[in-house]
């Protein structure tokens, strides 16, 4: 075990962790959604191994992680959720109403975001409750891929209530309560795929919506996920991490991966893959915590990572607006596809880092009371 690592002032390469993990979603939506290229082997790629699906997990955990981490013990629940409040919602806000600008004024219905949606689903929305709605409608709408940020709304609502009793749990006792968690994740798809049946889902064969619903979209569900990155910030704040080494962790993913292929495809829209991956989130923090360098902690990466969450909100619309002006029908090989995709990328990430610096970094140091001097910025 390794003695705990003193508080850092930042945890830089988790926040250059959010730009891989960002970039890695775009790439998934970039392929399997958007499908510029004439060769499907090529948009194929966004789905062939879930690697889109694991950086959303991965996105959850290092939430879990990086609030516990920095959490003061004298904090209010009606503190956190200012601060919360504050950080999400100018920036949902304003991809929420360019959306509905995009396909209501501008273009009409687009790709990948339809037509403009009736009032009831725009709502949901915008208040970020879409999640909670088994309604393809509803959990779709607007800006579709907010759905998450609808997940993680519910996971800050509850984290002010369950965080004093984990931190009471005795430290020999943590990795139990990391493997009880993990068996929760890894239950999940088990219990949905034997309770649940039904016709496939177009969008999601072949799983039923009932069952992607509840598999991938329930915010319940993916709560475990949020959980395993507070278990694991307690156990390094208490000295229990093992120093496991990044080979380990990347074998352990493979085989977890593996492990899915053979199962029920259920498994493979799950948070599963995220039990091995997410040790590589204790494994950052305490590099950092040592001062141990790495390109993660580059400050160009770290500055995207600052601007990840307004590029995971922008990059579908941009999506939307580009697989319309190249045309719904018009296909492309791989030169002029790989230019597309990569101009939409500097294009994300250009109105990302506009967004993070005159928007989102504004708002939070004006209305966001500081969590403590010492509070790392993940």
């Amino acid at each position: 075990m390794t003695a705990p690592p003193p508080p850092p002032d930042r945890l830089d390469s988790l926040t250059g962790l959010r730009f891989v993990l960002a970039v890695l979603v775009f790439l998934t939506h970039a392929l399997e959604t958007a499908r510029f290229f004439a060769d499907d082997a090529l948009n194929d790629l966004g789905v062939i191994a879930p690697y889109g699906i694991a950086s959303l997990s991965c996105f959850f955990v290092l939430s879990g992680f990086a609030l516990t981490w920095s959490a003061p013990k004298n904090d209010t629940a009606a503190r956190f959720w200012r601060r919360r409040v504050v950080k999400i919602f100018p920036n949902h806000v304003i991809s929420w109403t360019l959306t509905l600008v995009l396909i209501g004024a501008v273009f009409g219905p687009l790709p990948m975001l339809g037509p403009l949606p009736d009032p009831g689903p725009a709502l949901a929305n915008l208040a970020l409750v879409q999640t909670w709605i088994p309604v393809p409608s509803y959990l779709l709408s607007v800006n579709g891929i907010s759905w998450s940020v609808s997940a993680e709304l519910f996971f800050y609502l509850v984290f002010p209530l369950l965080i004093g009793p984990l931190r009471r749990i005795p430290a020999r006792h943590l990795w139990w309560w990391f493997g009880g968690v993990a068996a929760a994740v890894a239950a999940a798809p088990a219990l949905i795929d034997t309770a649940i049946d039904g016709p496939a889902w177009p969008l999601w064969p072949p799983l039923t919506f009932t069952e992607t619903w509840l598999v991938y979209f329930m915010p319940v569900v993916r709560l475990p996920e949020f959980l395993l990155g507070v278990v694991l910030a307690l156990i390094v704040r208490a000295g229990r991490w093992p120093g496991i080494g990044p080979w380990t962790v990347a074998a352990a993913t493979g085989l977890v991966y593996l492990a899915t292929l053979a199962l029920p495809p259920i498994y493979g829209r799950s948070g599963v893959l995220i039990i091995a991956l997410c040790l590589l989130i204790p494994l950052l923090a305490v590099r950092d915590a040592r001062g141990t360098p790495g390109w993660l902690r580059h400050p160009a990466v770290v500055a995207l990572g600052d601007a990840s969450y307004a590029m995971y909100l922008l990059h579908y619309p941009v999506m939307a607006v580009t697989r319309h002006l190249v045309g719904p029908g018009r296909d492309v090989g791989l030169l002029e596809g790989s230019l597309i995709i990569a101009g939409m990328f500097v294009v994300c990430q250009l109105l990302a880092v506009a967004m993070f610096r005159y928007v989102e970094n504004p708002l939070v140091r004006r209305y966001s009371r500081p969590v403590s001097d010492r509070a790392p910025r993940v």
